[in-house]
């Protein structure tokens, strides 16, 4: 089960406001989450047995919601 994309952007946005109280991990795929997100960490597995991970720290103009 998965969210729609009015309901990813309002959850996203509901984070956000709440993430000056807490911390929060999140587990998407989805567009407008990763957008909203002030750092976003991704995970792929490369060539072979190895795993690739990759930080990026987003620009405040992205995070905007």
């Amino acid at each position: 089960m998965f969210l729609d994309g009015a309901n990813v952007e309002r959850l996203a946005k509901m984070i956000k406001q709440q993430a000056q109280l807490a911390q929060f991990i999140v587990v998407s795929l989805r567009r407008p989450m990763i957008e909203s997100a002030e750092r976003t960490i991704g995970v792929t597995q490369a060539r072979g047995a190895y795993t690739q991970v990759l930080g990026i720290k987003l620009s405040s103009s992205n995070t905007s919601a």
